[in-house]
């Protein structure tokens, strides 16, 4: 059995993944309407359908990255009814924050070279 890297446990598949993936991102959203004034929806997930339909994979995301294989999710942030363009909002940092603490393989955009605050994700090959 392949052992995962993070705390020599057993690696999750690809559907075990995406399960833990939907879950707790819909736990994510519940936890941000608690917030007075935030609201979430969602935006782009996964686009091995559409994007690389075809092999030239010339949408916005990362080759082979986590919106490929199911496990990466865009979101739109509303704050007080008002549509958040910026990513460095300090909202995207509370709720980045929050989404990393759910569990070890959590990637949060924000944290990336070229940050990505509306991204969400789960570590998948190395790749998020």
């Amino acid at each position: 059995m392949p052992v995962d890297v993070i705390g020599g446990k057993p690696a999750l598949s690809l559907r075990e993944k995406r399960v833990l993936f939907t879950r707790l991102l819909s736990s994510l959203v519940l936890w941000v309407t608690e917030h007075a004034g935030w609201e979430l929806a969602f935006g782009e997930g996964l686009v091995k359908f559409t994007d690389a339909a075809d092999g030239d994979y010339d949408g916005p995301h990362k080759k082979d990255g986590a919106h490929y294989t199911g496990l990466g999710k865009d979101m739109d942030l509303y704050v007080n009814n008002e549509y958040v363009k910026d990513s460095g909002h300090p909202v995207w940092t509370v709720i980045g924050v929050k989404w990393e603490g759910m569990h070890e393989l959590c990637r949060w955009g924000g944290r990336f070279p070229s940050p990505d605050a509306n991204h969400f994700s789960l570590e998948h090959d190395g790749r998020s």
